[in-house]
């Protein structure tokens, strides 16, 4: 059985990372905050818990970034009437102006890869909304059951 999904979306992770930095470089904000900041604007108001799952980061992660972003101006906090102990997170107009920009940015990508393929894009984005449904729920499941597997174990391997 070929188990080189792993290997393959690292890869695949790797060059979307490079892709996106050349891109955005000169919109001055690191891929990832771009990510968070996008998930943000899209789900907005919305609290940290819902961006660190609709993102797959854990929420210790995302309090650094969120902070990042709320210190760059792109972010803000507003309290959640719902809840005293929770906000939620909006983005601001320079938080939406940096969006644009990245968006400007990343066209020229999105229409050469486009080219590559054959075609719109919808198919495919379809099909790793889907990976990505199934490896969260995979996530889970492995935490459900405990421990991971110990380093060097071929259950950690890519192969």
């Amino acid at each position: 059985m070929n188990r080189e999904l792993f290997l393959k979306a690292s890869t695949t992770a790797e060059l979307v990372g490079q892709i996106v930095g050349r891109q955005i470089e000169p919109v001055g904000l690191p891929a990832f905050l771009l990510a968070l900041l996008t998930h943000v604007r899209d789900h907005q108001p919305v609290t940290p818990s819902t961006v660190s799952a609709a993102a797959g980061v854990p929420i210790t992660t995302l309090r650094d970034n969120v902070q990042r972003l709320v210190d760059r101006g792109l972010v803000e906090r507003r309290p959640n009437p719902d809840d005293r102990r929770s906000y939620y997170l909006v983005t601001t107009r320079r938080g939406a102006a940096v969006l644009q920009a990245a968006g400007d940015a990343l066209s020229a990508a999105y229409e050469l890869l486009e080219h590559e393929l054959g075609g719109e894009l919808t198919e495919h984005e379809a099909w790793l909304e889907e990976i990505n449904d199934a490896l969260k729920r995979v996530l889970r499941e492995l935490e459900r059951k405990g421990e991971p597997a110990e380093a060097g174990s071929p259950e950690r391997s890519f192969v």
